[in-house]
């Protein structure tokens, strides 16, 4: 179970192979040898060492014998947000070393990258105002320039470890839900009739109390009637790719959750706690409830879907940006 490597190593090896280019064409200027206390030749140095780290990540990422260090990865999202850091860190370092000329001639894209911060960042404010001077020759541009993009590669990373946690959140609340399934399955072995879904004599397929079969069947129907929710979604969801494949496992934690309304919505039909639905005559009538009530599952994952769409989004939503402006320390400025 990877990462989907085909898709995310090719990114991060394309852009290494980009990186490692610029890196190899910066040129250190011997009448500026240092800046503010930092040597261009320390971090030319360390550039290199952090385009090295992300190699033997990638290199790593893509070996088929080291599953179980994928496995682990897969889950603690190592391979993917250390070469993500990695490759940010890298691009950061040299648009620092570059030339004012060299970085005026990315502030547009930078600002691009950067749409998702505030207005009121400083960072953001100060590119605006040199920006207006149009002068490419400033030899504050490049600190600069690189002082606002580790803000926006810092919302980008922090972004993805949300994703990754929000994706490893659904995995096991999924795999509660079928556990506590598992154990209403089993009930009746132990208890006749202690998941009532059927009424012995009136709606249950023969003369004896609602058993594993009768359970089973329903839960079988919710899943069915939560994929029918499932298969809707699929067809208006955009091509948004994620390297912990969120969608995927956003629409997954459906079907157990279908499963469980179904057993739930047919034990309380016709009860004090859901007295507006009269309980069905036939047991045909029994899985056609079902069916409905895991297509009902959508009022309880609605949330999930909410919250996967503003990590799926393209750019983070404004009250989203507020969160993420608490990012770790480590991703604060450059300077």
């Amino acid at each position: 179970m990877a990462e989907r490597p085909n898709t995310w190593l090719h990114r991060a090896q394309a852009r290494l192979c980009v990186l490692q280019v610029e890196l190899d064409a910066t040129y250190l200027p011997p009448d500026r040898p240092t800046r503010d206390g930092v040597r261009y030749a320390q971090l030319q140095h360390g550039a290199g060492c952090l385009l090295e780290t992300a190699q033997n990540l990638i290199r790593k990422a893509g070996e088929r014998q080291a599953w179980r260090w994928r496995l682990r990865s897969w889950w603690s999202g190592y391979a993917y947000e250390g070469t993500l850091a990695c490759l940010h860190a890298a691009d950061v370092a040299i648009l620092a070393m570059s030339r004012p000329r060299r970085a005026w001639q990315r502030l547009d894209t930078i600002l691009v990258t950067a749409r998702p911060l505030p207005r009121s960042d400083p960072r953001l404010a100060r590119i605006k105002t040199l920006k207006d001077q149009q002068n490419p020759d400033d030899v504050c541009l490049p600190w600069a320039l690189a002082a606002l993009l580790q803000a926006a590669y810092a919302l980008q990373e922090e972004r993805a470890v949300r994703s990754r946690n929000f994706r490893n959140r659904l995995i096991r609340a999924g795999l509660v839900l079928c556990l506590l399934l598992t154990a209403v399955l089993c009930a009746p072995l132990w208890v006749d009739g202690a998941v009532p879904v059927c009424e012995t004599g009136r709606n249950c397929p023969d003369a004896l109390a609602p058993g594993v079969r009768e359970v089973g069947v329903v839960m079988l129907l919710g899943v069915l009637g939560a994929a029918l929710h499932v298969a809707a979604r699929l067809q208006q969801m955009g091509g948004s790719w994620n390297p912990y494949g969120l969608p995927l496992f956003q629409e997954l934690i459906k079907l157990p959750t279908g499963a469980l309304t179904a057993v739930t919505g047919l034990v309380l039909v016709d009860t004090a706690a859901l007295p507006v639905i009269r309980a069905p005559d036939s047991w045909r009538g029994v899985m056609a409830y079902a069916v409905v009530f895991g297509v009902a599952q959508l009022a309880l994952t609605r949330t999930i879907d909410q919250r996967a769409e503003k990590l799926l989004a393209a750019e983070p939503a404004p009250d989203e940006v507020k969160q993420l402006e608490k990012a770790p320390e480590e991703h604060q400025d450059l300077m």
